[in-house]
C-alpha cells in the first residue's frame, strides 16, 4: 500500500521542483555570477557595504570615493574617469585595486583580508556589462558634509523607454571616432555613450554623429568637450536621454538653452565649467532633473537654492567647498563645538567637586584609621608613638653656613716678600 503512495509524490515533486527551484535565478553577493545581468542592488551594493563603506561609505569617503549609493559612485566618476571604465574592468582603478598582490600598498581593502574571489568575479562582471546601477533602485542620494538642507523626497521611479536598435553603421561611426558604445544593460537596446576616454577632447563633429542614434542615448559621457553652442544643438534630439555629463567642458550658459526640451533628463553635471546663474534658467522647465551638479562654477548660492524650492526632488550641489555652503557647515560645527565645550566644562567641574569629596572623606577615613591604632595599641600596652611634627609653611629652614672670607685663621698664604737688604756685594780682596 505505500508503495504507490512514494511513487504520486515522488511524481509530484519532480512536476514542480523545476518551478520551485528557478523562482530566484539572481545570485547572491558572494555566488558565483552566472551569464546573467548583474543586479547592482542585490549583488554589487551589498560588497562595498561589507568590504568598502568603513572608509568610502556615507558618513566617510577617503580620497574622495564613497560606495555607499549610485549617486554617490557617479559623483567620483565624473572626476576621475579611470575610476569605473565600462566595458573594461582590466582598466577600472575599482576593479585593478582589488586584484593587487596582498602586500601591495594600494591594494583595496586597506589592512584587511583579500576579497574573496567570487565576489571579485561579480565586480569583474558587473563592469564589463557596463557597471549599470539597477533601474529600479531608488538609493538615498549622496549628500556632501556642510549641505544645509534636507536630502529631497524621493522621486518616483520612471520606466525605461523602449526603443528600437540602433543603426549597425552608426554605431561604428561613434566607435570609429573614439567613443564608447554600451548597451545600458545585457539584452537593452538604449545606449551609453562617452567620449570621456579619448585623448583629445571632443568637438562638434564627433557630437554631430549622435543625430543618428538619437532615439537610443540614454546616458552621454562629454566631459572635458569643446564644443560650441551651434554643436550642442544637436543635444535637443535626444528625447530619451537621462544623463548628461558636461563637467570640465566649454559649454556656456547660451548652450544650455538646447537641453530645454530634455523631458527626460535626471541627471546633468556641470562641475568645473564657465556657467552662471544664467545658465540655470533654460533648466527650470526640466520636470524630471533630480541632480544637478554645478561645484566649481559660477552659480550663486541663492540662485541654486532657489532652484531647488522650485523643482520638488531637485538636489542642486554646490559642492561642499562653497563658499557660503563651507560657512553654513562651519557655523553649524561651530556652534556644535560651543555646546560640546559647555557640556565638558560642566562635566569637568562636577568632576573636580567629586574628586574635593572624594579627598576629604580620604582623609576623614585615615585620620579615624590612626585614632583606632592609637586606641588599640593603648589596649596592647604599646608605648606611645610620637607624632612627628610636620614643618610649618612659615618655618624658616636654618641658613647653610656661609663661608666667613673674613676669618682670621682662614689666612691667605703669606707671599715671599723680597728682602729689602741687599746682598753684600762682593768686595775684591785687599791684597
Amino acid at each position: 500500500m505505500l508503495r504507490p503512495a512514494i511513487l504520486a509524490i515522488a511524481a509530484l515533486v519532480l512536476l514542480f521542483a523545476p518551478k520551485l527551484f528557478a523562482a530566484d535565478k539572481t545570485p547572491a553577493a558572494g555566488e558565483s555570477p552566472a551569464a546573467t545581468n548583474i543586479d547592482f542592488t542585490k549583488q554589487i551594493q551589498p560588497i562595498f557595504m561589507e568590504h568598502c563603506a568603513g572608509c568610502h561609505g556615507e558618513k566617510k569617503g577617503q580620497g574622495g570615493l564613497r560606495l555607499h549609493s549610485p549617486d554617490a559612485i557617479e559623483v567620483k566618476v565624473a572626476k576621475d574617469e579611470h575610476l569605473i571604465v565600462k566595458g573594461k574592468p582590466e582598466e577600472s582603478d575599482l576593479y585593478k585595486r582589488l586584484v593587487l598582490p596582498a602586500d601591495h600598498k594600494k591594494r583595496m581593502p586597506k589592512k584587511a583580508d583579500p576579497l574573496p574571489e567570487k565576489k571579485i568575479a561579480l565586480i569583474q562582471q558587473w563592469i564589463q556589462q557596463g557597471a549599470v546601477y539597477t533601474v529600479t533602485a531608488t538609493a538615498k542620494p549622496a549628500v556632501e558634509e556642510g549641505a544645509d538642507d534636507q536630502p529631497p523626497a524621493k522621486p518616483k521611479e520612471i520606466p525605461l523607454p523602449e526603443v528600437g536598435a540602433a543603426d549597425a553603421a552608426a554605431v561604428e561611426k561613434l566607435t570609429a571616432a573614439g567613443a564608447q558604445v554600451t548597451a545600458l544593460y545585457a539584452g537593452s537596446q538604449l545606449l551609453q555613450v562617452s567620449y570621456a576616454l579619448r585623448d583629445e577632447a571632443a568637438t562638434d563633429a564627433d557630437v554631430a554623429l549622435l543625430a543618428e542614434v538619437a532615439e537610443q542615448v540614454y546616458s552621454l559621457n562629454l566631459a572635458k568637450a569643446q564644443v560650441s553652442d551651434q554643436g550642442l544643438a544637436v543635444l535637443s534630439q535626444l528625447k530619451n536621454l537621462a544623463k548628461l555629463h558636461l563637467e570640465n567642458s566649454s559649454v556656456a550658459d547660451s548652450g544650455l538653452s538646447h537641453l530645454s526640451g530634455l523631458a527626460s533628463l535626471r541627471y546633468l553635471n556641470l562641475y568645473g565649467t564657465g556657467i552662471s546663474d544664467a545658465g540655470l534658467k533654460p533648466l527650470g522647465g526640466l520636470k524630471q532633473l533630480q541632480k544637478l551638479y554645478v561645484w566649481k562654477t559660477k552659480v550663486s548660492y541663492d540662485a541654486a537654492k532657489a532652484m531647488e524650492q522650485a523643482a520638488a526632488g531637485l538636489m542642486v550641489d554646490l559642492g561642499f567647498d562653497h563658499p557660503v555652503v563651507a560657512r553654513k557647515r562651519v557655523t553649524k560645527q561651530l556652534e556644535q563645538a560651543k555646546e560640546q565645550s559647555k557640556e565638558s566644562d560642566a562635566e569637568f567641574k562636577q568632576a573636580e567637586e567629586t574628586f574635593d569629596r572624594a579627598k576629604k572623606d580620604h582623609e576623614a577615613v585615615k585620620k579615624r584609621l590612626d585614632e583606632l591604632q592609637e586606641k588599640m595599641d593603648e589596649l596592647d600596652g604599646k608605648p606611645k608613638k610620637e607624632k612627628k611634627e610636620e614643618p610649618k609653611p612659615d618655618d624658616k629652614e636654618p641658613d647653610e653656613k656661609q663661608p666667613d672670607d673674613k676669618k682670621s685663621d682662614d689666612k691667605k698664604p703669606d707671599e715671599k716678600k723680597p728682602d729689602e737688604k741687599k746682598p753684600d756685594e762682593k768686595k775684591p780682596d785687599d791684597k
